[in-house]
């Protein structure tokens, strides 16, 4: 069970849904940058906050520099959620 504290989980422990524009968003970046996500299947879906989470994860540890790039406006989209719902 995830813990509550950890990004994209709900005060309940369940996995908080990820708005589709994020959704979108992450999945592209994992299309353009497959390299970062060998351990993921193929027919893998972003549902959660914390799937979308592991994406800039993901990104900022294994991708180049242009992949970090390209996930800031998705880490900063994160970043402006997180203090809305605070």
């Amino acid at each position: 069970m995830p813990r509550s504290d950890a990004p994209g989980v709900d005060a309940g422990g369940a996995p908080a849904p990820a708005p589709p524009d994020l959704v979108a968003h992450a999945d592209a970046l994992m299309s353009r940058y497959p390299e970062c996500f060998w351990f993921w299947r193929t027919n893998a879906r972003i549902h959660s906050l914390a799937d979308v989470h592991l994406v800039v994860r993901q990104l900022r540890e294994y991708g180049d520099r242009d992949a970090w790039l390209a996930v800031r406006d998705l880490a900063r989209c994160l970043s402006q959620r997180s203090r809305r719902t605070s």
